[in-house]
């Protein structure tokens, strides 16, 4: 019966169970009790073969006695500036300035069209909310005595 849409798949060879080709394989080896590895070591362990003979085993036993090195990327890059002559105050401009830095390179750009939702304008409640903000940032550049003191 053909496969069909929607029907669970059933029959077939179990994962894991090794196909004819394999099994007579394995069969082959066990019979003559060498395995292909083994075979290669043997001629890589046999001082009286040529060095070019023993060398070409060698490679090729290799990937089934080793395994292979990863690459691991270990490039690490830091600057590190140390200055214990720096205010509290200069501490915090230097901060505020690599904040300002940091969210410059991406500015905030909002592109929609607002509805009214919930019954309340949107529109005119963002419009506010940019006000405010407005006001906030000009406020936050403006230095007050508050903070000494």
């Amino acid at each position: 019966m053909a496969f069909q849409k929607g029907r669970a798949k059933t029959g077939g060879r179990k994962p894991g169970v090794a196909n004819v080709r394999t099994r007579l394989q394995k069969a082959e080896i066990a019979k003559r009790r060498i395995d292909p590895v083994d075979y290669l070591l043997e001629i890589v362990a046999d001082e009286t073969a040529p060095a070019d003979r023993r060398d070409r085993a060698a490679a090729a036993a290799a990937p089934y006695c080793r395994p292979r090195l990863a690459v691991v990327d270990s490039t690490v890059q830091a600057r590190v500036e140390v200055s214990a002559s720096m205010s509290p105050e200069e501490r915090r401009e230097r901060a505020r300035a690599a904040i300002l830095q940091a969210f410059s390179e991406r500015p905030q750009v909002i592109d929609a069209t607002y509805h009214v939702v919930g019954g309340k304008d949107t529109q005119a409640l963002v419009k506010q909310a940019a006000v405010t903000a407005n006001h906030g940032e000009q406020a936050n550049s403006e230095p007050t005595d508050e903070s000494e003191g």
